[in-house]
C-alpha cells in the first residue's frame, strides 16, 4: 500500500515539471487603464510621461519616438520559451513635444531574424578538455621564482 502511495506521489511530482509557466515582460496596464492612448495634437511628452511613466525604449536615431513594449512568454519544463503575445505602442512627437502619431504593433508585425552561427577563427592553440583541466598543474604563480627583493625583508 505504501509503495503505491510513493509511486503516485512521484508521478504527481514528475507531472509538475510539465506545467507551463507564463511570464509577462514590459509595460503592464494599471487596473483603470484599458489601452495606451494619446490624442495627437493635444497630448505632450509630459502628459504621456505622467500617464504611463518612462517608456520601455526611446528611439536611438529619432529621440522623439517613444516605445512601450509588453510581451507574454510561455515555457514548458526545460524547453525554450515561446512568445505568445507581443504589443508595442509607439508614440511619435513633433519638435514642440506634442504627440503627432500613435501606432500599435503586434507579434504578427514582427520579423523572425535568424542568427548566424558562424564562428570567427582566432590565432593561437585550441586546448582540448584535458589541456584546459590540467594546463596549470606544475606552474608557479606569477612573481615566485623571480630574482629581486623579497617582500618583508
Amino acid at each position: 500500500m505504501t509503495a503505491r502511495v510513493f509511486v503516485l506521489l512521484g508521478a504527481v511530482l514528475m507531472l509538475q515539471a510539465c506545467v507551463s509557466v507564463r511570464t509577462s515582460h514590459g509595460y503592464i496596464l494599471e487596473r483603470d487603464q484599458t489601452a495606451l492612448t494619446a490624442e495627437p495634437g493635444f497630448d505632450t511628452k509630459e502628459s504621456v510621461l505622467a500617464k504611463f511613466g518612462e517608456p520601455s525604449m526611446i528611439g536611438v536615431i529619432d529621440r522623439n519616438a517613444w516605445y512601450y513594449l509588453n510581451s507574454t512568454d510561455t515555457a514548458r519544463a526545460f524547453f525554450k520559451p515561446k512568445t505568445q503575445r507581443r504589443n508595442v505602442v509607439a508614440f511619435y512627437f513633433d519638435e514642440e513635444g506634442a504627440v503627432s502619431d500613435v501606432e500599435r504593433f503586434s507579434l504578427e508585425d514582427g520579423d523572425n531574424v535568424r542568427i548566424v552561427s558562424r564562428v570567427t577563427p582566432t590565432r593561437g592553440k585550441e586546448l582540448n578538455f584535458w589541456e584546459q583541466l590540467l594546463g596549470n598543474v606544475g606552474q608557479l604563480p606569477a612573481g615566485i621564482g623571480q630574482e629581486g627583493p623579497v617582500p618583508g625583508q
